[in-house]
């Protein structure tokens, strides 16, 4: 077969969702090169065809004004059959992800080697105004003598151009999407190096960090979890902390990753040690874990897991339906905006065996709690022996002690202390149906999501007045088990949620900080 009169197509070299890569010759200058054809969805509308058509071209030609020795050339972009059709370099070689299927983790050593040529091929590639938006081990090809190509740069995009994505169309792959493109907000030059991360990690630990067992709560991780503790990663340790840091101005630059991989790579321990796993101090104090690691479990997706999604071969279109009134999409809001924690009446359990039982610190039945937004007797000052402090944000205000850090992240507010791991995370995101309906929807998606999930009970409850209901749960996390309370509740029109961590063990003195917490908060 022959496309754009010169190009005879000879063998498939790959195959997947977004089209077929071919092993071609070109008639015209003689030379073998590789053909990706670019084939669109079925269920794309013919208007939504034709702007992912012009929208290939044009990134395309973008991606073909790149020349460095660990990029793939772009030597030419064609139109046939209806179709867009790159043709590019022929690296005759296995990409990082079949090495790593094959070897297993890989050696920091090398691993940085890899890495220092990645980042110098982004760096050229950001200083040209272009991301990439879809940096992982199978789009990284190793050549002889471990030279580290990078490839398809096809659906990458000139920084400033307007975009012909669809509203709530996110491209990728699900494991190495940065944060700020799963939640929808602009990704420049930093969202490359969050997914080099992520690749990087990928190369000594044998798997993705945020990697789960479907697209849907892969996602959920990367915006609710830490990365776990690499096992393998030794003077790599630091730069995949600060590549993974959640926040696109938190992360480390390309220009340090660059440096600090060098010196990895040459056998010398790298001189910083300002960069700390995030697993151990995320951005704001640890707020991200991993499946098991250290950030508030991971997001629970609203309802209704709202939208289609299509897995491609060089990335993923994820059709996601909806989004919350703050431009996330409503299928991967926070776990707070899901769950809610914390209950100023008593908690369901006593000791370990939580879920079952009366509150340590009341008499009161389970389903029978007071309304603690008006007859909690706990103030904030005795209920803590730290200072507390008012946090007024958009939508309310709630005391937490003042030491403990603050972050957001669209509709969601988390309060951390970074020593105990406890965590507070309230969302505004709206839900539908009635509390105890909204409760048990998020039970039954972390039995599948968070490890060890167990002894869950929904509890309706009153709170503010209103019907509110409890989700209380025990999983598992590289630090230990922890225990919450999830309370979901409507005020004023909206749908809210407050979530509450803590570890296991020190579950008894949850309501010094559950009393004062759920007395003093306010919607407005």
């Amino acid at each position: 077969m022959r496309v754009g009169n010169r190009y005879e197509l000879l063998n498939k070299l790959g195959q997947g969702g977004m089209g077929t890569v071919w092993h071609a010759h070109d008639e015209l200058l003689g030379r073998d090169v590789a053909v990706k054809e670019v084939q669109f969805p079925p269920e794309l509308s013919e208007t939504e065809r034709q702007e992912r058509h012009a929208r290939t071209i044009r990134e395309a030609r973008s991606a073909a004004r790149l020349s460095h020795p660990n990029v793939v050339t772009v030597h030419d972009v064609i139109e046939d059959q209806g179709r867009p059709w790159i043709v590019m370099e022929l690296v005759a070689a296995p990409s990082l992800q079949s090495v790593i299927d094959a070897e297993g983790p890989l050696q920091p050593q090398r691993v940085a080697g890899l890495g220092r040529q990645m980042v110098a091929a982004l760096r050229a590639a950001h200083a040209a105004g272009i991301v990439h938006r879809d940096i992982k081990p199978s789009n990284v090809l190793v050549a002889d003598g471990d030279r580290a190509v990078i490839t398809d740069f096809g659906i990458a995009a000139l920084e400033g151009d307007a975009t012909l994505t669809g509203t709530g169309v996110l491209i990728g792959s699900p494991a190495y999407i940065a944060p700020e493109r799963a939640r929808g907000a602009h990704a420049g030059p930093a969202a490359d190096l969050w997914s080099l991360g992520a690749t990087l990690y990928a190369a000594v630990e044998g798997r993705s960090p945020f990697e789960r067992s479907g697209p849907v709560s892969t996602i959920a991780a990367i915006m609710a979890e830490e990365a776990p503790p690499p096992r393998n990663a030794g003077p790599l340790t630091s730069v995949l902390a600060g590549l993974l840091r959640r926040e696109p101005a938190d992360r480390m630059t390309a220009a340090e990753a660059e440096r600090l991989l060098a010196a990895a790579a040459e056998g010398t321990q790298p001189d910083v040690v300002a960069w700390t796993i995030p697993v151990a101090a995320p951005p704001p104090p640890p707020e991200p874990p991993p499946a098991p690691s250290r950030r508030p479990a991971a997001m629970v997706l609203a309802s209704a897991l709202a939208g289609a999604l299509v897995v491609a071969a060089f990335g993923a279109v994820w059709l996601l339906g909806r989004r919350s009134g703050t431009n996330i999409p409503a299928a991967t809001t926070s776990t707070a905006a899901n769950r809610s924690g914390g209950s100023g009446e008593p908690s369901q359990a006593a000791g370990p065996d939580f879920g079952q039982g009366s509150s340590p610190n009341s008499g009161q039945k389970s389903g029978s709690s007071p309304d603690t937004g008006r007859s909690a007797s706990v103030s904030p000052a005795a209920a803590f022996p730290h200072d507390w402090a008012t946090r007024s944000e958009s939508g309310f205000s709630v005391s937490v002690p003042s030491d403990w850090s603050r972050r957001s992240d669209g509709d969601n507010f988390f309060y951390q202390d970074a020593t105990t791991r406890y965590l507070l995370q309230i969302s505004t995101t709206s839900w539908d149906g009635d509390p105890q309906s909204q409760a048990q929807s998020v039970g039954d998606h972390l039995a599948g999501t968070f490890p060890g999930y167990r002894e869950a009970t929904v509890t309706p409850v009153t709170y503010r007045g209103v019907p509110a209901a409890d989700l209380d749960f025990a999983y598992d996390r590289s630090t230990g088990t922890e225990r919450v309370k999830d309370r979901f509740f409507r005020a004023d029109g909206h749908a809210l949620a407050i979530y509450f961590r803590m570890p296991a063990d020190q579950w008894p003195d949850a309501q010094r900080y559950l009393d004062p917490i759920f007395s003093s908060f306010q919607p407005h």
